[in-house]
């Protein structure tokens, strides 16, 4: 399991601001357990359907905070 680094989120999860990405870390996550979180978020229902389970709760956590930041950014389009 890849140690997560601030590079790493920023590469996976694309500009999010330093708040963010310090959270991700904090959670403890690898870098694999981020990329799931990332497809959970933005991949297609199939996807979703195809796992046949929920993510698993590190896994939820990451998918809210960065659906948090999507939020966070569409509001700040407006």
């Amino acid at each position: 399991m890849n140690k997560l680094t601030a590079d790493a989120v920023r590469k996976i999860a694309g500009r999010l601001d330093e708040g963010r990405i310090i959270e991700i870390l904090k959670t403890g996550a690898s870098e694999a357990e981020l990329v799931e979180a990332f497809e959970w978020l933005y991949s297609d229902d199939a996807l979703a359907k195809s796992r046949h389970h929920a993510p698993d709760s590190r896994i939820a956590l990451l998918r809210d905070i960065l659906n948090r930041h999507e939020t966070e950014t569409d509001e700040d389009r407006q």
